[in-house]
């Protein structure tokens, strides 16, 4: 495996723990709308961004160990 530049994957944690905080208050938000949209369920969409940002952040602590 190549090496990991510690800088970039500093910086791509960053951003996705950023995310994670928006993605929170989407959540947040779109539950207090409620079903809003009857072509697609907003709330279950944001948590499954969630999911993926959840994924990808312990993708980048797994790099952090040596």
């Amino acid at each position: 495996m190549a090496e990991v530049d510690s800088g970039e994957l500093e910086r791509l944690g960053s951003a996705l723990r950023l995310a994670q905080s928006a993605l929170e208050e989407a959540l947040e938000a779109a539950e207090n709308l409620g079903s809003f949209d009857r072509r697609f369920d907003v709330p279950r969409a944001v948590g499954g961004a969630q999911r993926l940002v959840g994924n990808a952040l312990e993708a980048v602590d797994a790099a952090r160990k040596p």
